[in-house]
């Protein structure tokens, strides 16, 4: 039980329980079960200006803050990882009894990767037809905003090619993804730029013409508010590794 809400627990699952909340337990488990506890400490405060949304694979490149965001666990279920889940548990509980040097380090990050892969796998178990939806849209947007990164942004290009309403559109994506789809779109953009400038001797003027920008003044202060460098600044990095 946590408050008033009774959570009936099966082999091989799981559950998340609230800190803060009253939380008790029936005598009714069968005997000989195992149950493994992780205690999970946080700060007492959540950073407002943390995003709430993952990353979107497509856009890989690192951007100031790109990898602050929060998500939320699963609270309570199963999945095909779960079948997994008790020798991993087993391992760490075993890794716990032994003094090592950073060992309270390691266990940390070994429970924070079984966590992103419990977040992953259920996520995969999802079959909700309006999840399933939503993101076969956002997919569909993201193909569609790849294919035109050497443009500029038209938001009827996107609505004429979907078929679909843009306010819509723009709704859907937002929800799915945290950002807006002109902000993926000058994200897009700029990474084809970055990987101009790591693969190619396309100066700034070169790589601004290429990518659609009529004006490489304007496509310095974009690229600046996007990676919080000026491209001059940002090829210099490369620079310095091809000397090193």
């Amino acid at each position: 039980m946590e408050e008033n809400q009774e959570y009936v627990i099966q082999e091989h699952e799981h559950l998340f329980l609230k800190k803060g909340l009253h939380h008790w337990g029936h005598p009714v488990t069968t005997p000989g079960t195992s149950w493994y506890w992780i205690h999970v400490t946080s700060p007492d405060f959540v950073q407002t200006d943390y995003k709430t949304h993952i990353p979107l694979p497509e856009i890989d490149f690192y951007y100031p803050n790109h990898y602050a965001y929060t998500f939320p666990m699963p609270k309570h279920g199963t999945s095909p990882f779960h079948r997994t889940l008790e020798s991993r548990l087993q391992l760490l509980v075993t890794d716990f009894g032994k003094p090592t040097t950073h060992g309270m380090a390691q266990l940390s990050s070994q429970v924070y990767q079984m966590f992103l892969e419990l977040h992953k796998a259920m996520s995969e178990n999802k079959t909700t037809e309006s999840t399933g939806k939503s993101e076969v849209i956002t997919g569909r947007i993201m193909r569609h905003l790849i294919e035109h990164t050497d443009e500029d942004f038209d938001s009827s290009s996107v609505s004429s090619k979907l078929r679909l309403n843009y306010s819509y559109l723009s709704a859907t994506f937002k929800k799915q993804t945290g950002l807006s789809i002109v902000e993926a779109h000058t994200k897009l953009r700029i990474n084809k730029a970055i990987e101009w400038m790591r693969n190619s001797s396309l100066n700034i003027s070169e790589i601004s013409e290429r990518l659609g920008y009529k004006n490489p003044y304007y496509f310095s202060r974009v690229f600046k508010k996007v990676t919080g460098e000026s491209p001059s600044a940002y090829m210099r990095h490369f620079y310095k590794k091809a000397m090193t």
